[in-house]
């Protein structure tokens, strides 16, 4: 960077002094102190849907013909948010709205000495994807396979960028994924849904959540019958019970075998003189205690957690639904011809 030669309020020639703890440029005539600030510069990142930025290939030096977000120096008279969207406008033809501060961090440039550059998340709002002035290109890559950037900065504003929409592309990964499952009986996912850490959990307590079941459904006034059928035979079904609901989950079981066996339930309840209410209300509990045994695991405070706790408790009203239809059908005597 030019260092200043002459004083540019009454000319005479500038000197160095050690002021503040620094060595600074002072005009020997008036005593101004010429102090060195980093240039402030504006950038940014504009994803799309699909999980790409958009970048531009640097048509001028420094760093010519790599690639970068749209990048440039903030002019006077204007906000940093408004030299960043001024900047993507005249490089890539794309107008765009902030959506939020991303990372600041400094560069030293051979030709401008320090840079403080600022780096916004923004979306796009109109225009067409071009290259214009400065870029020789324009294009979008994939976030998680980006080429080598031209600043350091900006490599690490897009990893802030990834870290803070991590939780939220998780969310949507599984999501997809969980309603997929639930269409498409029968297909399996390499993606692990984000609750199945929770349904791992119910797996290796569910004699815990099978005791704390048989001590509600024993004394429950909605299941009065059951305090009169033996304890070690309800431990028993409600322990198969656990076991279908996580090899449902697995995708190792299908419709066809919950029918079966609830049907079967179904007409040994009924057998057993057990109204089919109470038969109903038995299943519901047991739901109740796995949903309120994952409840326990702690405070929720991330959005991604919350949603692991959704997404399991639809996993189970989908699950014990459908075991108390088919407990439900098996109390039909309709049920017995077939």
């Amino acid at each position: 960077m030019n260092k200043r030669t002459y004083c540019n309020i009454c000319g005479e020639g500038l000197g160095t002094d050690f002021l503040e703890g620094k060595e600074r440029q002072v005009c020997t005539g008036c005593g101004k102190v010429y102090y060195e600030n980093p240039l402030p510069v504006a950038s940014v990142v504009l994803p799309n849907h699909r999980r790409e930025i958009l970048l531009v290939r640097r048509a001028k030096e420094p760093f010519k013909d790599m690639w970068c977000c749209p990048i440039g120096f903030a002019e006077t008279g204007e906000s940093i948010e408004d030299a960043a969207l001024r900047e993507l406008r005249e490089e890539t033809g794309v107008e765009g709205r902030i959506v939020q501060l991303l990372d600041v961090g400094s560069h030293a440039n051979p030709l401008y000495g320090e840079l403080l550059i600022v780096t916004f998340e923004a979306e796009k709002t109109g225009g067409q994807e071009q290259a214009g002035d400065d870029a020789s290109d324009a294009r979008y890559f994939p976030v998680m396979n980006l080429p080598k950037l031209a600043f350091d900065s900006q490599e690490k504003a897009v990893q802030r960028f990834i870290e803070l929409k991590k939780d939220l592309w998780s969310i949507h990964d599984s999501f997809e994924t969980f309603v997929e499952s639930t269409v498409k009986d029968g297909i399996n996912y390499p993606v692990r849904l984000l609750s199945d850490e929770l349904a791992d959990a119910v797996q290796k307590n569910s004699e815990k959540i099978v005791d704390l079941w048989l001590n509600d459904i024993t004394t429950n006034p909605s299941t009065k019958t059951y305090r009169r059928v033996e304890r070690e035979g309800l431990r028993a079904r409600a322990m198969v019970i656990m076991g279908q609901f996580g090899a449902w989950l697995r995708k190792e079981r299908g419709e066809r075998e919950l029918t079966l066996f609830y049907h079967g339930l179904g007409r040994e309840r009924r057998e057993g003189g057990v109204p089919l209410e109470e038969a109903i209300s038995s299943l519901s509990l047991l739901k109740k205690h796995v949903w309120m045994f994952t409840y326990s695991f702690g405070v929720w405070e991330k959005a991604v957690d919350i949603y692991r706790m959704f997404e399991l408790g639809e996993r189970l009203v989908y699950f014990f639904d459908r075991a108390a239809y088919h407990t439900a059908a098996g109390y039909s005597k309709k049920d017995d011809r077939q």
